[in-house]
């Protein structure tokens, strides 16, 4: 029992060690609070755009860095356009890609495309003084010519950046900046998990298997692995099948809602069979149900192959 608690204990603080650095950065050379550096980018229509002109006229100047590629880039432009709309009379927003592969002309098919009507253009030698550590990358500057708020990342909803925009628009607005909010950087935790799942995966069904009276070196050969663990509930190939259903998805781009489709499948298919392998290995549904979540999916494996309860399956028959 306390060998199993020590393993689980070490799998939540890796976890929790790696998901603390999943926050990007956001040093991008400019903080709240402190003067803008003036700065003239290049936009699609041919003109130029000058920070401290636009400032003579506008209350509020958003800068938006992106990039043509960028998924979360291209969800929150439709939610810019419509506040931009109702209060571009008083707010500026510049959209400029800093991609080194993007040019005007892909900006301008991008811009046009979208449906954008606000200034777009690229980032130049304007502003090589950012420091862009992910896109988006969002730079509020206010009718002073201070840094008023810093986003790295997407905004959740056009309300959420409608929010930040009455902010500096109010009548009262008192030139206090606002807290820089750090975008949630997924690559680090996924490939944390991915690290620690893996290891708990081998190790456990290492042990499974050997209790279930199979080949420990089985458990690395992933296929096989598949079709091995899953005998008893399973039948084999079923499994195999949903998980090269979901890469084909991956690689072939197909719309979200049917991956999202298909995970619930899985999900609805899976709660019975883990029920079954929980039951082999002499544990309860509480336990079964609970290797339904994809976290404690690899921690489950790993207490089953590596605690004290003994296979009480049958059924377990060679590919």
């Amino acid at each position: 029992m306390k060998r199993r608690i020590s393993i689980f204990m070490l799998a939540v603080m890796l976890a929790a060690a790696l998901s603390s650095t999943a926050f990007a950065d956001t040093g991008i050379g400019v903080e709240p609070g402190q003067a803008m550096p003036d700065f003239t980018v290049s936009l699609t229509d041919g003109t130029t755009a000058t920070l401290s002109e636009i400032l003579k006229e506008k209350d509020l100047v958003v800068l938006n860095v992106f990039a043509s590629w960028c998924a979360p880039c291209e969800k929150e432009f439709p939610g810019m356009e419509s506040v931009y709309q109702a209060k571009k009379d008083r707010m500026e927003i510049l959209s400029v890609s800093g991609y080194s592969d993007d040019t005007m002309e892909v900006i301008a098919d991008y811009k046009s495309g979208h449906g954008l009507s606000f200034p777009m253009g690229l980032t130049g030698e304007g502003l090589s003084f950012l420091r862009v550590s992910g896109y988006p990358t969002t730079v509020f500057i206010d009718r002073d010519g201070k840094v008023g708020f810093v986003k790295v990342g997407s905004f959740a909803g056009e309300g959420d950046f409608e929010k930040k925009v009455n902010v500096f628009l109010a009548p009262d607005y008192d030139g206090k900046p606002l807290d820089s909010e750090k975008a949630f950087n997924r690559t680090p935790f996924i490939l944390g998990w991915l690290l620690i799942g893996g290891l708990l995966l081998i190790i456990g069904r290492w042990g499974m298997f050997r209790k279930a009276g199979r080949k420990g070196w089985h458990s690395l050969i992933p296929f096989l692995n598949t079709y091995e663990e899953y005998a008893v509930c399973w039948k084999g190939w079923l499994g195999l099948i949903f998980v090269v259903c979901k890469k084909l998805i991956l690689v072939a781009s197909i719309p979200q809602a049917a991956y999202y489709g298909l995970i619930a499948v899985v999900l609805l298919i899976s709660i019975p069979e883990n029920l079954k392998l929980a039951k082999a290995f002499g544990k309860g549904k509480v336990f079964g149900a609970l290797m339904v979540l994809p976290v404690f999916k690899e921690i489950g494996r790993l207490i089953l192959g590596a605690g004290k309860a003994r296979y009480q399956g049958s059924e377990v028959s060679a590919a």
